[in-house]
């Protein structure tokens, strides 16, 4: 996200949950709201403590025991039972193309430790070293996800014993959803948890979001979101080559357990919520071209295949990596 500096909105950045995080927040209603800053200081306080609760790469978190826990019935956190309720919404959504019950898959395939950009592979050279015909994700035949469930008045994931649990397909639109919550009350406001951004505000003034392509290409088209989320999934973020030298990403098809490449390279979703369009995105991506207009239709989006080629499908029209431009910016505070 970009901001145009003014006087009114506080524009904070910062780098957690392995991304890029921006969070603005405007004018509030009334003096009982409190400021900007102490606002954006609660969402950053959130991020971080959802960062430590959910972080697989963390061994102390509460995702990783969870994960090494050998009871079926597991006691929770409400903000775990409210993840992985998430994550398992996001499953049913998409008929299982989001599966949270790949992390074997997904460490098997080079990922098991936090992302670093020096692995980084660039996107037209993973495509040049990846020449099988390209071909669509299908789902899982165990589809482990439909085993877990989550009681979350009494606080208990339940699961069979050895399913690990990853929230990464629907972790930063879950943290940009519930980040919002904490903005109730101000005229406008926008969370970016990388690329997945979360838009709201009380004047239900527009936003102008300024659209980048998915090869470097620069600015390829604009749009204007009065509130909702906008959220984006693409190979070009995290390619890097696995312990045969092959490229490998983070969207892994269920059906092989390998890296998916079905044709396009990203794809962006617009929605009433992060976790929706995080969704949406994810299955246009796996589903390939000859899908991808159908899921995006109702909301509207874009997809980039591996030629550049851009589709804008709907009234919306987003891209691969999103930056908003707001009215406004007060001050700016960074954070590890």
């Amino acid at each position: 996200m970009t901001s145009a500096p003014t006087s009114d909105v506080v524009d904070r950045a910062l780098e957690l949950m392995g991304t890029h995080i921006r969070i603005l927040v405007g004018e509030p209603t009334g003096p009982a709201v409190g400021s900007p800053e102490d606002a954006a200081d609660r969402v950053e306080a959130f991020l971080n403590v959802y960062n430590e609760t959910m972080s697989r790469f963390r061994p102390s978190s509460e995702l990783s025991r969870l994960n090494e826990d050998e009871r079926e019935e597991i006691p929770a956190s409400p903000l775990m039972c409210s993840a992985i309720a998430a994550a398992l919404s996001a499953a049913e959504q998409s008929d299982g193309l989001v599966d949270p019950t790949l992390l074997g898959e997904l460490e098997d395939a080079g990922y098991r430790e936090h992302w670093k950009a020096e692995n980084r592979v660039e996107l037209r050279e993973a495509l040049a070293d990846y020449r099988p015909k390209p071909s669509p994700a299908g789902v899982a035949q165990a589809s482990r996800w439909r085993e877990i469930s989550v009681d979350e008045a009494a606080g208990i994931i339940r699961r069979p014993r050895g399913v690990r649990i990853d929230t990464g397909g629907t972790g930063k639109g879950h943290a940009a959803d519930l980040a919002g919550e904490l903005l109730a009350g101000f005229k406008t406001w926008a969370v970016d948890c990388g690329g997945d951004v979360r838009i709201g505000g009380t004047s239900g003034a527009e936003r102008e979001v300024q659209v980048l392509g998915a090869f470097g290409d620069g600015q390829i088209e604009t749009m204007t979101v009065r509130g909702g989320a906008v959220a984006t999934s693409g190979l070009s973020s995290r390619i890097w080559r696995n312990a045969e030298g092959k490229s490998a990403h983070h969207l892994i098809d269920p059906a092989t357990g390998q890296p998916a490449f079905t044709g396009l390279v990203a794809a962006t979703a617009a929605a009433p919520t992060a976790v929706e369009a995080e969704t949406l995105a994810k299955v246009a991506l796996l589903k390939g071209p000859a899908a991808a207009a159908s899921v995006l239709s109702r909301f509207g989006g874009i997809t980039v295949d591996e030629e550049g080629n851009v589709e804008r499908i709907g009234q919306l029209e987003a891209a691969p990596r999103v930056t908003i431009t707001m009215p406004s910016s007060k001050s700016t505070k960074g954070s590890q």
